[in-house]
């Protein structure tokens, strides 16, 4: 039984950025012949300055090569390995210490009163658009650049398939929500249309929620607030006492910055899923930073064309005066292509939480899963437009944000985010078709912009403090 104190780190207490650097260099070793031309330096120092740059390339000769899902799954297991828990009795990796016995967490719980049925009403380019309006809102995205054919596909099953008496239903579904609370997780979204919801988090559920009237489902959480890094035992006992026998919906949504969280609790998170029994399984529900670099297919490539053709004058000047970096929007490498969409603000942790922690657990877990489970299991992995969260809440992020639609690059309110994104991973458990994680992808022009992104943002960003000087005074600590 576990009952100790501890704490999940990284194995022998190495950064991030060391460890991000020691899975893709033993994949190099692993696979010389696939990644041969990624110019992946044998110094973590090298790498931390050049991982921006690096990484397109590597995953563009993962994806163009035939060893594509033997490379995701030796980064997936590599990485495993350098995740441990910490306690009395030492260190350990956290997969063997989470088959430890501990007692689930004593739960509360609420049952709203109303009929289920989400009736989200999106607000976007200052139009409402409402369940009927989603195949126009999906062919207006796809039209221009700020989205994947997928998601546009995805939209108009939705509202085709799974709209009944008006309304989104999910009753009789058990959604477990790990970082129930955060700003992405469509939590009260799903609850309104009618699921059981597991709230898991650091914060309680908002006590105000059980006075609206008419939200519908039942919500359940632990008396105690839950902390994914010091209590992992005790979440994934109170996710099968949850489940009781059943299958669940687990979404993966905890995040915090700094001091290697952001790995930390995506592989923590990762770990309580691989150590649920397969059967209690129904689906994995994860989202993916446009900013991590991502595959790129013909239509894809196709609009960052087009863009690049129809851009206006001033961008092609700023683009010859090298502003904008060079070697364009993507990296290729046979016939493999990724975005490049680092940015190197946001850290070392933060690219490997995302590349290795979602990007090749989910094209793992989604091949695994259904060689071992069928068709049963499914995994979700979209991809969400840069969203202005609180986790983003820097001078130079918001100065960005307000340059960023001068190069067609769209940012969205969490509001909406929140309401497309649920949308989307509800088409993922409701559509018969398995979902494959990396198709659907609104990146709000992201993914079709004909630069390296790093160059161009700061470029928005210098528009965006001539703009609002007064970010100018937030970045150097004025009044």
């Amino acid at each position: 039984m576990s009952s100790a104190v501890g704490a999940i780190v990284l194995a022998g207490r190495e950064s991030a950025s060391s460890v991000f650097h020691a899975v893709l260099l033993d994949a190099l070793q692993a696979y010389p012949q696939s990644l041969s031309g990624v110019g992946l330096p044998e110094q973590a120092g090298l790498f931390k300055k050049r991982y921006g740059d690096i990484l397109p390339r590597f995953e563009a000769a993962r994806v163009g090569g035939s060893e594509r899902l033997s490379i995701a799954r030796r980064l997936a297991a590599t990485l495993k390995q350098r995740i441990s828990w910490q306690d009395d009795q030492g260190e350990r990796p956290l997969v063997e210490a989470l088959t430890e016995t501990a007692q689930p967490l004593p739960l509360q719980s609420h049952c709203f009163d109303g009929a289920p049925g989400w009736r989200p009403s999106l607000v976007y380019q200052g139009e409402r658009w409402g369940l009927d309006r989603l195949p126009e809102l999906g062919a207006d995205l796809v039209n221009r650049g700020m989205a994947s054919k997928a998601a546009a596909e995805a939209l108009s099953w939705l509202a085709a398939n799974g709209v009944d008496d008006g309304g989104l239903k999910l009753s009789g579904r058990k959604i477990v929500i790990l970082g129930a609370g955060a700003e992405m997780a469509p939590t009260r979204f799903w609850l309104e249309a009618g699921a059981d919801v597991l709230w898991l988090d650091v914060a309680p559920p908002p006590a105000a929620w059980r006075e609206v009237t008419g939200m519908a489902g039942r919500l359940f959480w632990p008396g105690e607030n839950v902390d994914l890094l010091t209590r992992p035992h005790e979440v994934l006992a109170t996710i099968n006492a949850f489940g009781d026998g059943e299958p669940l919906d687990v979404g993966l949504y905890a995040y915090a910055p700094g001091q290697a969280r952001e790995l930390l609790l995506t592989a923590t998170m990762n770990a309580i899923v691989d150590a649920l029994p397969l059967e209690r399984l129904g689906s994995v529900t994860l989202l993916v930073s446009p900013t991590t670099p991502t595959a790129l297919g013909p239509d894809d490539l196709a609009a960052m064309r087009r863009r690049f053709e129809r851009r206006p004058g001033w961008e092609a000047m700023l683009s010859r005066l090298g502003l904008f970096g060079r070697g364009g929007g993507c990296a290729e490498s046979g016939t493999g292509s990724a975005t490049r969409t680092v940015v190197a603000i946001q850290g070392g942790s933060y690219q490997a939480a995302q590349y290795l922690g979602k990007v090749m657990v989910a094209e793992c877990w989604a091949s695994q899963l259904q060689e071992a489970g069928g068709p049963s299991v499914r995994v979700s992995a979209n991809t969400a437009a840069i969203t202005r969260t609180r986790s983003l809440n820097h001078p130079v992020f918001a100065a960005a944000f307000g340059g960023a639609a001068a190069f067609g690059v769209e940012t969205f309110a969490p509001r909406l985010s929140r309401r497309l994104n649920g949308l989307l991973a509800a088409q993922d458990w409701l559509n018969p078709r398995m979902p494959v994680p990396g198709a659907v992808r609104v990146h709000g022009g992201i993914h079709t912009l004909p630069y390296p992104l790093d160059p161009p943002l700061r470029v928005a960003a210098a528009i965006g403090f001539a703009r609002s000087p007064r970010l100018l005074r937030g970045l150097i600590g004025g009044g």
